[in-house]
């Protein structure tokens, strides 16, 4: 006779779990396609993507009416020369022409009558005429970059000028800024001010991005051709 308790043990034993079904393994052919697609793929998003969004840049700066010039320190705007039409990859030359001891006088003047903390951009003490230039722009290539010295002109007029080559299309900017020197409380001081912000609507130039990237554009129209060699090759092999 059977032992009912034995047979109440063997009841209460939880039932064996079924062993996970062995996934089958991925197809080599498959591999091989997807490895060689996705840089194909990649590559060609590093190229359209920055094309896309100058084109879009470009209709959208169509669209837009901005102030070229603005001028962050109250002088006249005739001493700068920028062109009223830019295009992208084509070089222009911007220009500064500046009364520096009128400007330091000026500045100067401001600063005395200025309230506690109402400083012009910072600015205290007694400002030198002896004063540098630079023009920064991040989508911009400059010529003679960083702060240049003085070069005096007619009746004291103190000049300098930029060689720049607009990299991308759109709405762009770069700014001027001076290099001053204060005296205050017998302490001399370098400040760096921002003199005036230019903007450009900057017309793409198709031909010429096509110039400086024509060899990537050869290498995804022979992806295809590649791979079809390749996979060839890797079929026969496997055969």
């Amino acid at each position: 006779m059977s032992n009912p308790e034995s047979e109440r043990e063997r009841e209460r034993e939880p039932e064996p779990e079924p062993e996970p079904e062995l996934e089958p393994s991925e197809d080599p052919k498959k591999i091989f396609t997807f490895n060689l697609l996705m840089p194909a793929a990649l590559l060609l998003v590093l190229l359209t993507v920055p094309f896309s969004i100058n084109t879009f840049m470009h209709y959208v700066s169509k669209n837009n009416q901005f102030n070229p010039l603005i001028m962050r320190i109250p002088i006249d705007s005739a001493g700068i020369v920028i062109p009223p039409e830019v295009k992208q990859y084509e070089g222009f030359e911007v220009s500064l022409d500046l009364d520096t001891n009128h400007l330091a006088n000026l500045l100067s003047e401001m600063v005395s009558m200025a309230a506690e903390g109402t400083a012009i951009q910072g600015i205290s003490g007694e400002v030198s005429p002896n004063m540098r230039a630079e023009i920064v722009g991040d989508n911009f290539a400059i010529d003679n970059a960083g702060p240049q010295e003085q070069l005096y002109g007619y009746e004291g007029q103190t000049q300098w000028s930029w060689y720049v080559v607009p990299e991308s299309s759109g709405d762009q900017m770069f700014t001027f800024r001076l290099h001053l020197l204060t005296h205050n409380n017998g302490r001399q001081e370098l400040k760096v001010v921002d003199l005036a912000q230019a903007s450009f609507a900057v017309e793409r130039n198709p031909s010429e991005w096509l110039k400086r990237n024509w060899i990537w554009l050869v290498l995804i129209v022979m992806i295809p051709f590649a791979f079809r060699k390749l996979k060839h090759r890797y079929v026969n092999r496997g055969d």
